[in-house]
């Protein structure tokens, strides 16, 4: 099929088949005496795949890595999923960047004048926010914990600050805070090996899970095959806004930064429900003990960032959650915030 043919039974234009060539997706075959393409039947089957992919937001780069995988569902699936969360984190900047702009707008309008430092102070808010997105990284090799260690890996990452029986105590707390209902829409982020996922799930709960590692998704995916596993991080979460009833997250926020825990807190009030409830369980520190659990942090793991309890705190009550707190020991909280 030439190409004239083939653009037409798909629908693009020659140059478009042109263009994924270039790109290296496609490698029709060339007769030698004039170079003119022919698409087989297989062509036309990678270019179908291609062209749906295009048109459903993935980079040319993320439709390579698919196609790379297309004889392997469950590789080819991670791809995706991967490029849905990137998608998403783009989703999010631009909204906040509407937002922001709407914002700035309505300030000119009411003030009567356009005032640059107006504008720069909201620019210069939205690109650090872009940059602490941008720049979460996973530090720790959690798809080679998984590998070593199977469900068992959040336990081994969090060996001398808390015992296994500790930790299996705090998510039994967790659950017991967070009192899931049968058929509830709930979620839970930085799901690891799916420990505190399984607990939830007991329960009845319709259960989405957010996890950035593949392999510990892969981990979740076959312990739990009924919950909506989805790869993302807590800084851009890919959900929909006002989604679910609670969230659960356990251990996962010590892997932000101070500034990068507060547009987590930002995601989570996005997707949760009004008159939901949160349970956040983890490294939270209490100002007057701040300088010990900072040093057996630094012991132990220099690149971990234990919240604030008050910074924690004080988020939630800006925006007029109810809060309550508790501590399993000096260096693990547990804080419970219902929004209203």
């Amino acid at each position: 099929m030439k190409v004239h043919e083939a653009a037409k039974q798909l629908g693009v234009t020659p140059r478009t088949l042109r263009f994924y060539e270039e790109k290296g997706l496609i490698h029709p075959h060339k007769a030698i005496e004039n170079k003119y393409r022919d698409y087989s039947e297989e062509d036309i089957i990678q270019l179908r795949w291609i062209i749906s992919l295009r048109e459903l937001g993935l980079s040319i780069s993320a439709i390579q890595d698919a196609l790379n995988a297309i004889d392997e569902p469950e590789a080819f699936i991670r791809s995706v999923d991967g490029a849905r969360a990137l998608l998403y984190e783009q989703w999010i900047t631009a909204t906040k960047a509407l937002q922001a702009l709407d914002e700035t707008i309505s300030a000119w309008q009411r003030n009567g004048a356009v005032e640059l430092t107006q504008a720069e102070l909201v620019a210069e808010e939205i690109k650090q926010n872009r940059i602490s997105r941008a720049s979460w990284s996973d530090q720790w090799d959690y798809d080679e914990m998984a590998i070593q260690h199977g469900y068992k890996a959040p336990i081994v990452t969090l060996s001398g600050i808390l015992s296994e029986e500790q930790y299996n105590l705090a998510l039994l707390r967790t659950v017991d805070w967070l009192d899931p209902r049968f058929d509830e829409l709930g979620l839970e982020l930085g799901a690891g090996s799916g420990n505190l996922s399984s607990m939830l799930a007991a329960a009845g709960t319709k259960l989405t899970v957010v996890e950035q590692s593949t392999e510990m998704l892969s981990i979740i995916r076959d312990r739990l095959p009924a919950i909506d596993a989805k790869q993302g991080n807590l800084l851009a979460l890919p959900l929909a806004a006002s989604s679910y009833s609670f969230i659960g997250c356990s251990f996962a926020m010590h892997h932000l930064n101070h500034s990068q825990q507060l547009l987590a807190l930002e995601e989570m009030d996005r997707v949760l429900l009004i008159g939901g409830r949160l349970v956040i369980t983890g490294l939270i520190e209490e100002d007057e003990v701040h300088g010990d659990i900072a040093a057996r942090r630094l012991a132990i793991h220099s690149n971990w960032h234990p919240s604030s309890a008050s910074k924690l705190i004080n988020w939630f009550n800006k925006r007029g959650y109810s809060t309550v707190t508790d501590r399993l020991s000096p260096y693990i909280g547990l804080l419970y915030a219902s929004k209203p």
